[in-house]
C-alpha cells in the first residue's frame, strides 16, 4: 500500500488532534476539580492566580488546544477551503515555532529536575512529561501536515464527480409529424 502526501497529512493531522486532545483533557479535568498529576493544591492554585485564575489558566488553553486541532484539519479537510491555505498553513508553522521548543525545553528540564530528585512542588514529573511530550507531538504535526500539504492538488475528498451526460430524449420523434 503506498502512501501519498495526503494521506500523511491526514495522518499527521489526527495524531495532533490526539496529542491536543491529551493536553486538553488533564486541563479540562483540572478545571472540573480534579486534582490528577497535582502534588500541591495551594502552589497549584497560587500559580493559576498569578495567570489570571482558572478561566485563564485552565480554559483558555483548552480553548487553544481546540483551536490548534481545528488547524490541523483545515489543512486536510474540503471545509477548510474556505480559507486562503497561506492563512492555514502560517499558522501551522506558528505552531510548530512555538511548541517544539516549549516541548524540548520543558521535557528536558522535567527529566534533568527528575533526574537530580528535585522535581516540580507543583506537579507530579508524570504530568509534565505527558504534556509537554503533547507539545512536541503538536509540533511535529503541524509541521509534517504544513508540508505535506504545501502543493495544491485533487486529494481524494475533493476530486471532481464525473460529469453526466444529458441528451433529453426527444419528445417527438420527427417535430414535423405534430403540425
Amino acid at each position: 500500500m503506498t502512501s501519498t502526501p495526503h494521506k500523511q497529512a491526514t495522518t499527521a493531522a489526527h495524531v495532533g488532534c490526539a496529542a491536543a486532545a491529551g493536553y486538553a483533557a488533564v486541563k479540562t479535568a483540572w478545571g472540573l476539580g480534579s486534582t490528577v498529576g497535582v502534588r500541591d493544591t495551594a502552589v497549584l492554585e497560587d500559580f493559576m492566580a498569578q495567570i489570571g485564575g482558572p478561566l485563564i489558566a485552565v480554559w483558555a488553553t483548552v480553548l487553544l488546544a481546540l483551536l490548534a486541532s481545528a488547524i490541523l484539519q483545515s489543512l486536510v479537510q474540503p471545509w477548510g477551503r474556505r480559507v486562503p491555505r497561506r492563512v492555514r498553513a502560517s499558522l501551522a508553522w506558528l505552531g510548530f515555532a512555538i511548541m517544539i521548543p516549549v516541548g524540548l525545553l520543558g521535557l528536558t528540564a522535567t527529566i534533568a529536575k527528575a533526574a537530580a530528585g528535585q522535581p516540580d512542588p507543583m506537579l507530579t514529573p508524570a504530568i509534565y512529561i505527558g504534556v509537554y511530550s503533547c507539545f512536541l507531538v503538536l509540533g511535529l504535526s503541524f509541521a509534517v501536515t504544513a508540508w505535506r500539504t504545501r502543493h495544491p492538488r485533487i486529494t481524494p475528498t475533493s476530486a471532481p464527480r464525473p460529469r453526466r451526460s444529458f441528451s433529453p430524449a426527444p419528445l417527438l420523434a420527427n417535430p414535423q409529424e405534430d403540425r
